[in-house]
């Protein structure tokens, strides 16, 4: 007699939303370990749901064959009017205000049709009129400055990071028109130092509870040099440098980088620090490359040393061409604050993941 199979739980279809993220990384060439890393799902099946679209252009699971249903003017219109007036809606909130009787591939049709794309809101730092005339300031004594004098330069930066952070989306024609929305600091988690340079990413530093300048002294004198021999007056070889062929240190005002023992280090080893305005992570490529680590890390993690793990193998995946574009851009950067009269600049904006 044979013995009937229990049947298999079926799994629960993958979210409309991740399916249309899952078909914008593969149209840019990620590649499946990574496509895979970003949406949490197997690479059979975010092959299988790419290879029906390319086959079918459909997004969500193909229906039994019948004759679609054709929208009405006044349900296109209601939609269009809707978005205009509640741009934060997701796809979903949309349908259910407009109690529209397609679904979201249809919805989604209809607003790309018409130039609506569902974009991250921007982010801005508050800045005061002492940080605009101090940054106006700065970006005036540095305008002239080659992209050989940025490419000597180290960017530094803090930042606390958790997961693959979610932002508000808006509909809208046009990114630029926007809303900034201001924000101070990220949300806590793990607190991480890192430094690139031209050359490409070259340290990270995942930091127990909060940086203090016994700390931060400690990270510089263990790492700095050791990677970056021409940040001192000699080579490790006991060469003197040319001043134009030095290295120039980066780091913003906080007090554990200002501290009396920290500046004594810099001093005592030769190392030359830029002079750096408040309130200026538009001009921090450090800032860019958070952007891009968060980017790749998971949704969520079961405990801390996972997440860790994660941000180091995301740190390693950035490659070496985007680092150097930013490095390309610092030239605009500077004359982007002086066109904003030392107000905030476009630049200085987060964006995870946004359907092109």
């Amino acid at each position: 007699m044979e013995i009937e199979e229990a049947k298999k739980e079926k799994k629960p279809p993958v979210p409309f939303e991740v399916r249309l993220e899952i078909i914008h990384l593969k149209k840019n060439g990620l590649s499946d370990e990574e496509v895979s890393r970003r949406v949490g799902y197997p690479k059979s099946t975010c092959n299988y749901i790419y290879n029906k679209f390319l086959k079918t252009g459909a997004v969500e699971n193909l229906k039994k064959p019948g004759k679609p249903r054709q929208v009405t003017e006044k349900e296109e219109r209601m939609l269009l009017e809707t978005v205009e007036d509640r741009p934060d809606l997701s796809l979903n909130g949309l349908i259910g205000e407009v109690q529209a009787p397609f679904g979201k591939t249809k919805a989604y049709t209809i607003l790309r049709e018409y130039g609506f794309r569902s974009y991250t809101t921007p982010e801005k730092w508050a800045l005061t009129p002492e940080h605009r005339t101090l940054r106006l300031q700065w970006a005036m004594k540095f305008r002239k400055k080659s992209n050989s004098f940025w490419k000597r330069v180290l960017f530094t930066d803090e930042s606390i990071v958790k997961s693959n952070p979610h932002k508000q989306k808006l509909w809208a024609t046009d990114r630029s028109s926007l809303p900034l929305i201001e924000k101070d600091r990220w949300e806590a988690s793990i607190l991480c130092w890192g430094v690139i340079s031209f050359e490409g990413k070259s340290i990270l530093e995942c930091i127990p509870g909060t940086m203090k300048a016994d700390t931060y002294l400690k990270m510089l004198k263990n790492r700095l040099l050791k990677n970056f021999p021409g940040l001192g007056s000699y080579t490790k070889k006991g060469a003197n440098l040319d001043n134009e062929e030095r290295l120039i240190f980066q780091q913003d005002g906080a007090s554990v980088h200002t501290a009396d023992d920290v500046l004594d280090y810099f001093q005592e080893k030769g190392i030359e620090v830029i002079e750096w305005p408040p309130k200026s992570p538009d001009i921090n490529l450090m800032e860019s490359v958070w952007s891009e680590l968060k980017s790749k890390l998971k949704r969520a993690y079961q405990n801390k040393e996972e997440l860790i793990e994660d941000i180091y193998n995301s740190w390693d995946s950035i490659p070496l061409c985007y680092i150097q574009n930013l490095y390309n851009s610092m030239e605009d950067r500077v004359l982007a604050i002086i066109e904003a009269e030392g107000g905030p600049t476009r630049y200085y904006y987060i964006f995870i993941y946004s359907l092109k």
